[in-house]
């Protein structure tokens, strides 16, 4: 008779995504894992697979919420506003934790980059995704009057991916935070009319 599972395996995820976050994933052990996620090996594999499943399935619960919390950030607001909202909660809840200090997926870009070609079209895909949010909202914010008719809304959008997710490499070096507040200040006057 086959033992049921002693865990919640959405629960495990979330560990592991804090893990992989905080840690990298060249820098996570399976040791860190099963410690921190507070399973056994057979557990591990037996429902994720293997370290790299896992972390693939750690990109795909990470930018779920994320996106979750972007389109609760911007819904209904296709106002300059929102966008700006959206870059100062990034910025403080993203950049500034000092535990994380930059987004997973940006994190993720740098250490795994290109030496991966499924998890870069994880990542790439994600920061698609963003750009096409941020979009949408500028095009609101543009037929509201709030940008020119002649700006270029998708080199806005990709400018903002950049901008915000570049903070947080900039965060992780060490920057300071005013040094930070000084880029997010730049990288938003890009919108003013």
């Amino acid at each position: 008779m086959a033992r049921t599972k002693e865990f919640d395996p959405e629960e495990a995820l979330d560990r592991a995504l804090d893990i992989f976050w905080r840690r990298g994933y060249e820098g996570t052990s399976l040791r860190d894992l099963l410690e921190g996620m507070d399973i056994s090996r057979q557990s591990l594999y037996d429902t994720f697979g293997d370290k790299r499943s896992l972390f693939l399935k750690v990109l795909a619960r990470y930018e779920t919420l994320a996106m979750e919390g972007m389109i609760q950030l911007l819904a209904g607001k296709g106002s300059l506003t929102a966008i700006r909202g959206f870059c100062e909660y990034f910025l403080a809840e993203i950049v500034l934790d000092t535990d994380r200090g930059s987004c997973l997926m940006a994190s993720t870009a740098i250490e795994v980059g290109r030496a991966d070609p499924e998890i870069q079209t994880v990542v790439k895909s994600y920061f698609g995704r963003v750009e096409s949010a941020i979009h949408a909202v500028l095009a609101g914010a543009m037929e509201a009057g709030q940008i020119a008719e002649d700006r270029d809304l998708r080199a806005l959008a990709r400018h903002l991916v950049n901008a915000i997710h570049g903070l947080g490499i900039m965060g992780r070096a060490g920057t300071s935070r005013p040094a930070l507040r000084q880029m997010l200040n730049a990288a938003l006057s890009v919108l003013d009319k």
